[in-house]
């Protein structure tokens, strides 16, 4: 190549700063695995076909600012699913002309920026993911199947476990010392405190499970959340975010948390959905319609054993009229033959699945927000126990928030909640509700957190694309 050439083609490069940025956003598509086009473009660019190509780098732009667009434009559920593959990721030429035009105006820095993932704490995120990716080159993750180990016990697996807990950071150095001692025990307690499991310092099954995942996995649980979590420009000061793997919830206001307080969410075969909806109203002493399908697999059983068992739940039960039939002018055995032609009210009060508090929201699903009648279940780790709503603990500190600014003031409220009399409040402005499915997060102490795949929304990426990841660990640490 002639030298005048040569110059041309350099001059319309990107700078070197710029083509490091894009292969940045480059990677963190593809290590979460979300589209082909993106693991394509990153192997064709580790392959070093294309240093020097300045179109190529314009291309992968117009990849990036039309993925970006698309990601913003689908709905709630795909973008927490991470159902990507049918986006069309065509190149514009209204996106090739915008990138031309801010090189030559100096300003491609800024227009790159433009179509990173826009969270806060974007550029932490992104040094966690290459220090997880240099942590995967250091030498191989050793898997161990370990049996249960107490604090104080001896036991061959301990150095095993320091050694696993010195390449996490949770321990400042690993020794081969049988003896679970007390350092060991607080370095535990820290790696369970990340992973949202019980901080009692035994080292069972899911503490063993999260010390065996490795950081490559974990890399690919960080991208894959860095691209739910950029939910786009959200226009209300006020909202709520239920986030289910973390069994937690969070209204903000202004984007600072205003509360926070655990919840329980769905089952694996009852799961809460993702959705995107508005608390319109907060129903004080909520009566409970039982639906059908709880009635059919969870209460009919329990009626086949124990026929009391209405009396003792307070239920009412209602025919498909609406009348309320009196349970002892029932016949027993031939109603729960036929399935129980019924529908079932549980009376208001302490005693009710819902317990004081229900917050509605339109859905397709019937899902909604409510308190518990069984506040210890919010003690348990894992509590993707519930038949599909959302539980919630601090329920009456969210009502008073929610009711902030109306008539409705705390001593109003108490007098409610002294009856047992169904009160619907609506909001004089709905608050926005989003279930989100994020797995991996800095948190207030800069400590990354992790939690478990309670859906088995991650379960086929696990370990992302294999000539993606092979090219990932073969890069040096430079």
């Amino acid at each position: 190549m002639a030298p005048g050439v040569q110059s041309a083609v350099s001059a319309r490069l990107p700078a070197l700063a710029e083509r490091e940025e894009l292969a940045q956003q480059l990677l963190e598509l593809a290590l979460a695995d979300v589209h082909p086009r993106f693991n394509k473009l990153w192997l064709q660019l580790v392959a070093g076909q294309h240093g020097l190509d300045a179109q190529w780098y314009a291309n992968l732009y117009g990849v990036m600012a039309q993925f970006r667009r698309q990601w913003h434009g689908i709905s709630w559920q795909r973008r927490e699913r991470l159902e990507l593959h049918g986006l069309d990721l065509q190149v514009q030429p209204a996106d090739l002309a915008e990138y031309r035009e801010a090189q030559q105006a100096g300003r491609l820095t800024g227009l790159l920026a433009g179509v990173r993932p826009q969270v806060a704490n974007y550029q932490t995120i992104r040094s966690q993911l290459l220090r997880l990716l240099d942590m995967a080159r250091q030498g191989s993750w050793p898997v161990t199947a370990g049996k249960t180990l107490h604090p104080d016990e001896a036991d061959t697996l301990v150095p095993q476990l320091k050694h696993l807990l010195a390449r996490t950071g949770d321990l400042a150095a690993a020794d081969q010392d049988i003896l679970y001692d007390a350092a060991t025990v607080a370095a535990v307690k820290a790696f369970q405190r990340r992973h949202g499991l019980a901080v009692d310092g035994v080292v069972g099954n899911h503490t063993w499970f999260w010390l065996n995942v490795k950081p490559q996995e974990r890399a690919v649980i960080l991208a894959r959340t860095l691209l739910r979590r950029d939910m786009g420009p959200l226009d209300y000061p006020r909202y709520i975010l239920v986030n289910l793997p973390e069994y937690r919830l969070r209204l903000l206001q202004d984007g600072q948390p205003l509360m926070t307080s655990r919840v329980i969410v769905g089952q694996v075969k009852r799961q809460t959905p993702i959705l995107s909806s508005k608390i319109a109203s907060v129903v004080v002493n909520p009566a409970w319609h039982v639906p059908r399908s709880i009635l059919k697999k969870d209460i009919v059983p329990k009626l086949a054993r124990d026929p009391a068992y209405l009396e003792k739940e307070q239920f009412d039960v209602i025919d498909y009229e609406g009348a309320q039939v009196a349970p002892e002018s029932i016949p027993w055995e031939h109603a729960l033959a036929a399935g129980f032609p019924y529908q079932l009210r549980q009376r208001p009060g302490d005693h009710n699945a819902l317990g004081r508090y229900k917050f509605y929201l339109p859905n397709n699903d019937d899902i909604y927000l409510h308190s518990t009648s069984a506040p210890r279940l919010f003690n348990k780790d894992s509590r993707a126990i519930s038949s599909g709503c959302v539980r919630v603990e601090q329920a009456a500190e969210l009502a008073h928030l929610l009711l902030e600014g109306s008539h409705w003031t705390d001593e109003r409220l108490g007098t409610l909640l002294e009856e047992s009399t169904t009160k619907w409040l609506p909001l004089s402005k709905p608050v926005p509700v989003f279930t989100v499915y994020w797995r991996s997060w800095l948190d207030d102490e800069g400590q990354l957190q992790f939690r478990d795949d309670i859906y088995g929304f991650d379960a086929a990426a696990r370990m992302g694309d294999d000539k993606v990841m092979a090219s990932l660990l073969a890069i040096q640490k430079s």
